[in-house]
């Protein structure tokens, strides 16, 4: 997603992807098979840097798959009865008005290795289908995220699906250049 929102803290924007839990997850393995159809259109161009981007369809699915699996413990946190520690709220940068990726989740320099995507895209997307089961409104239990404030265990579903689509979005968008 490189748009912000108007308000960048707001959370109203991830609304669309659906208003229940079961509605987001349907969004969410929507999404992720359109994803994956998508990649798997790019193998002639898959590790070179698209127009307009910053990455490869390669660094793109890896990218994905890295902001997948830090949010997926979240979903654990926010629908348990464990305590919640203060954490820093730290503002999410941008770059000509794109929101920019945490440096925990940059891809490597050669991204996901096509012959990885199978295996690797397959497990990724069962975990993250397993860790959305649980997944319920959390209004009394929220974590910080950079560009959209405090949001419950079904706001970060909501991202996640949103994330996923909007580099779907981009990867489309680079292919018809």
């Amino acid at each position: 997603m490189s748009r912000p929102a108007a308000d960048p803290y707001d959370p109203t924007p991830l609304q669309f992807m659906g208003a229940t839990p079961d509605e987001v997850r349907s969004r969410l393995q929507h999404e992720l098979e359109k994803f994956e159809a998508h990649l798997r259109s790019r193998q002639q161009d898959w590790t070179q840097v698209q127009v307009g981007r910053e990455w490869s369809p390669a660094q793109e699915a890896e990218h994905v798959m890295l902001i997948n699996q830090s949010i997926m413990p979240l979903f654990r946190l926010l629908t348990s009865d464990k305590e919640l520690r203060p954490t820093p709220q730290v503002r999410g940068t941008l770059k000509d008005g794109k929101r920019q990726a945490p440096p925990m989740s940059m891809p490597s320099e050669q991204g996901l290795a096509w012959p990885d995507l199978d295996t690797r895209w397959a497990e990724h997307r069962q975990q993250l289908m397993a860790a959305a089961e649980g997944v319920r409104a959390t209004p009394e239990r929220t974590y910080w995220h950079p560009f959209y404030g405090e949001l419950d265990a079904l706001d970060w579903l909501r991202m996640v699906t949103g994330h996923l689509r909007g580099h779907r979005q981009l990867l489309e968008k680079s292919a018809a250049s």
